[in-house]
């Protein structure tokens, strides 16, 4: 009966959505989203402006292994002024590029793994001094086939925001992506290139008419103070509602601000300052154990939704529609909803009437308990886990001392999948437990727990480096003994230590860090991308790269962060 009665009352709300959004004289209002790769500071300080409404923190390519007490710092200061901080996590194209994790795995479950790893990080750190959400950089743009990329990013999507309630999340491909990706995360960048490209680039044709707020266009190599007006106005008709506008360049155009900065600042804000009308109360058209399909009556003018559960923001619209579901929910559970409106301008209504709706029972068929939990593989700083899987299961968490740290969707799991546990401290002892999730909540009893101790550091940190050049190409390898997140390899290729990056006695004129290659460019730490993955093979933290170098030259390896910075010898290759 209230289904149907429901369901009555969803199509009069829906039926009744009219209006088109109040826009200021200018146009639609932008709020600035600055990805700050700069050390915490006085530009930091400039950040803090009503006009800015995101920033990405990013100490090392993610959170790093310790609390930084000046980011701890700046994102609490951030967060009180009502900045979201967003932490930046990798995730490789889920290997699809050859991108490899630090393990060397190029699997999308590997990459998931990894990138919710490092969003529990973030949070285990930086989650007390007000942490909004995370960035996800290296996305894909498409489907993928029979939507297995989308998935993978949606499941990704829904387990941080299962496990981190109320995170807000963004991805970034950087060019527009294909309709699959409408209702994943929060925000999608869908524009990362020059002021030259955004002139005469337009959005896919999905996008258009859609909430603003879920689109962010990043636009650098803007050199004057009309060039930045123009690519502001460019942005504002090509719906996006997220901007950030920098003279800067390649290699990393972001890390500074530009001279103009307070000019975009004042030239982003709207002249419309009055909030639209706050919507009516949520209605449950749809009540399963662990999702609810609310609708609402909508406001005039509003272009998004925002939806809070038991008063934390979950999620928001997709478009205008007064509609949203809500997924991943405790079932059985008794949650109190509101909804707010946001316009063309961004302005937020008041909070709709609060609601409280319970979720359904879950059947009372709980799936089996994994079998067989045990490590695979234990290295210094990580180690693999396999189990019996349920057949009956959705899910699976793994927790990590009695912390969540994982949500995997069961699908990926093949009977010869392992899951890697990385980011541990050498010669320590972990206690893991996993837990079979069904498609209505239900939980499992837990694997577990099993207890792993991960092995102790010998050796060099950096040992067996060599190298070769055969054939129009120079092959290194070396083995890094310690955890670190990132391996390079700095190449002197006309042996002159005048020119290029000065590091260790040599001029480096090319530097491979992980997976990708670089040319250095300028004076300084300044490196143009080489397209080309360098990387032959990581097993056993053994690294292979092969580069397109020849002639003798000089090399030396470097290890850096989650472990103490360490060098190798410098060798000479021929």
């Amino acid at each position: 009966m209230f289904l149907c009665r429901a369901a009555a009352v969803a199509v009069l709300l829906l039926t009744s959505l009219v209006g088109t959004a109040h826009a200021s004289a200018d146009g639609p209002g932008v709020s600035l989203a600055v990805p700050a790769y700069f050390h915490p500071g006085e530009l930091w300080g400039r950040l803090a402006d009503p006009g800015v409404g995101i920033v990405v923190a990013n100490p090392f390519s993610g959170p790093g292994k310790d609390v930084d007490p000046t980011y701890a710092k700046a994102i609490a200061d951030a967060h009180a002024a009502g900045i979201t901080v967003l932490g930046y996590v990798a995730t490789g194209y889920l290997g699809s590029t050859g991108r490899a994790t630090r393990l060397g795995e190029t699997t999308p479950l590997a990459w998931l793994a990894q990138a919710q790893q490092e969003t529990a990080r973030w949070y285990d750190l930086y989650g007390s001094y007000g942490l909004g959400g995370v960035f996800l950089d290296e996305v894909q743009n498409v489907c993928g086939p029979a939507n297995a990329w989308s998935d993978t990013y949606r499941a990704l999507d829904e387990s941080i925001k299962s496990l981190h309630r109320g995170a807000f999340t963004v991805i970034n491909p950087g060019i527009g992506t294909e309709e699959c990706y409408a209702d994943i995360a929060d925000v999608s960048l869908t524009f990362e290139g020059t002021y030259e490209t955004y002139r005469t680039w337009q959005p896919p044709a999905w996008q258009r008419g859609r909430d603003p707020r879920r689109f962010w266009h990043l636009v650098h190599a803007t050199a004057t103070r009309e060039q930045m007006a123009e690519a502001l106005s460019l942005g504002r008709q090509r719906g996006a509602g997220y901007m950030y506008i920098t003279s800067d360049v390649l290699a990393n155009p972001w890390d500074t601000l530009p001279d103009y900065w307070q000019d975009e600042l004042d030239a982003a804000r709207p002249q419309d300052t009055t909030p639209p009308a706050r919507p009516g109360p949520a209605v449950a058209v749809r009540r399963g154990p662990t999702t609810l399909t609310l609708v609402w009556r909508p406001s005039p003018g509003a272009t998004g939704y925002d939806v809070h559960v038991n008063g934390l923001r979950v999620t928001g619209t997709a478009g205008r529609m007064p509609s949203a579901t809500l997924r991943n929910l405790d079932p059985d559970t008794r949650h109190t909803i509101n909804v707010k409106a946001r316009d063309a301008a961004g302005n937020a209504s008041a909070p709709g009437v609060a609601v409280p709706v319970r979720t359904r029972k879950p059947d009372r068929d709980p799936p089996a308990t994994p079998g067989d939990l045990r490590a695979a593989q234990v290295k210094v700083a990580a180690v693999r886990l396999d189990w019996a899987h349920a057949g009956d299961a959705t899910w699976y968490d793994v927790l990590m001392n009695g912390q969540p740290l994982l949500r995997l969707p069961a699908a990926l799991l093949t009977d010869d999948a392992t899951v890697p546990v990385t980011g541990l401290a050498p010669a320590t002892s972990y206690a893991f437990t996993v837990v079979a999730r069904d498609a209505t909540g239900n939980d499992s009893a837990p694997a577990g727990p099993l207890t792993v101790t991960t092995a102790v550091p010998s050796g060099d940190p950096i040992s067996e480096a060599s190298g070769s050049v055969t054939g129009g190409e120079a092959t290194y390898q070396a083995r890094y003994n310690l955890p670190f997140d990132f391996h390079h390899v700095y190449v002197d290729a006309d042996n002159d230590a005048a020119t290029g990056f000065a590091v260790a006695s040599i001029g480096a004129d090319y530097l491979i860090e992980n997976s990708w290659f670089y040319q250095h460019a300028g004076t300084g730490w300044n490196w143009t991308p080489v397209d080309m993955n360098p990387l032959v093979s990581s097993a056993d933290d053994l690294f292979v790269w092969r580069v397109p170098i020849t002639g003798a030259h000089r090399v030396v390896f470097h290890g850096s962060g989650g472990s103490p910075e360490s060098y190798s010898p410098v060798i000479t290759v021929s």
